[in-house]
């Protein structure tokens, strides 16, 4: 029997997962997930994304501070720091090229 370990550059939350209505540069948030995942810690970052209806809207970039994975409720928790906010036109362009194929954001979204 053996193990898989992958590390998520992606923090993909909605608002019930923690994802603050408006984010803000420099503050830092909570955020639980379902499941058992592992994150760059800080100082690597991590791409920061909101999931609305299954859509992709790349946020900006953020940093994991704090990450605890409870095996019981099979669930990861945390805490993150905003450290980027990309622009209107430069998250469209990311969410077009970097989402997995269908799942991007679009203009209209």
């Amino acid at each position: 029997m053996g193990s898989t370990i992958e590390i998520n550059d992606t923090l993909k939350l909605n608002r019930d997962e923690g994802l603050p209505q408006e984010p803000k540069l420099g503050e830092t948030y909570a955020f639980r997930k379902a499941e058992r995942r592992l994150y760059h810690l800080k100082p690597t970052r991590v791409f920061l994304v909101e999931e609305r209806q299954g859509l992709w809207n790349f946020i900006g970039h953020a940093e994991i501070i704090e990450l605890t994975i409870d095996a019981a409720k099979d669930e990861t928790r945390g805490k993150f720091r905003i450290t980027k906010i990309y622009s209107r036109d430069y998250a469209q362009t990311i969410n077009k090229h970097e989402a997995p194929a269908g799942k991007g954001l679009s203009a209209e979204g």
